[in-house]
């Protein structure tokens, strides 16, 4: 990787190959035609290293969904500047697939249809509802701690910040779903209006 940045260069370690084949395999086939075959052939292992870390498709995958949200964590740390208001935004681009600095990561639609058609799976998967409920969690106290700092130093407006930040995921989640499954592409103009949202609701002028 080039300073710490996901997907910016050749894998670390065999696992982290898995985890990038994993994404790749992943805007190929979808999951429906994901395999452990189809994986080692792109990560370019043998399907005992596949095993060694990794129990089954399953266990691979819920352990993808996480290095994903490591991901997100190590690009929003990079890329934040400690202001709330750009802070929030760059949240906000981030979250719907603008990564600045991971040239090598597939298309923001690519992206979005796979993180799409993974939370589909949690309908009937008790161990991916879980995962993804935890992950809504973070996000939320992420969120909310930027909408808490923004109200301390009078950016923002006094909120509740819990509150404002499941409303706001919640927008960029149907921003995604619709992304994932029309003919056009709306992200541009709805990001557009979640921005104007930020600033005319939450920001103190």
């Amino acid at each position: 990787m080039v300073d710490g940045v996901p997907f910016s260069g050749e894998p670390g370690d065999s696992r982290e190959a898995i985890m990038h084949a994993t994404f790749c395999a992943l805007q190929q086939h979808g999951y429906a035609g994901l395999s452990i075959q189809r994986i080692a052939d792109e990560a370019e292992l043998s399907k005992s290293t596949f095993y060694h870390h990794f129990d089954g498709k399953e266990d691979l995958l819920l352990s993808f969904l996480e290095f994903i949200l490591d991901t997100f964590d190590q690009l929003f740390q990079l890329e934040s500047s400690g202001d709330p208001h750009a802070d929030l935004k760059t949240f906000v681009s981030l979250v719907l697939g603008d990564f600045p600095h991971a040239e090598e990561l597939p298309d923001r639609d690519a992206a979005l249809r796979t993180y799409v058609e993974l939370r589909a799976h949690a309908v009937r998967t008790p161990e991916f509802r879980a995962k993804f409920t935890e992950t809504d969690h973070r996000f939320t106290d992420r969120v909310s701690t930027i909408i808490e700092e923004g109200i301390e130093e009078g950016v923002f407006a006094d909120v509740d910040p819990e509150q404002t930040a499941q409303f706001l995921l919640t927008m960029i989640d149907g921003i995604v779903l619709q992304n994932a499954t029309r003919e056009d592409d709306p992200v541009a103009t709805m990001q557009e209006s979640l921005e104007t949202y930020i600033d005319e609701r939450l920001v103190v002028r």
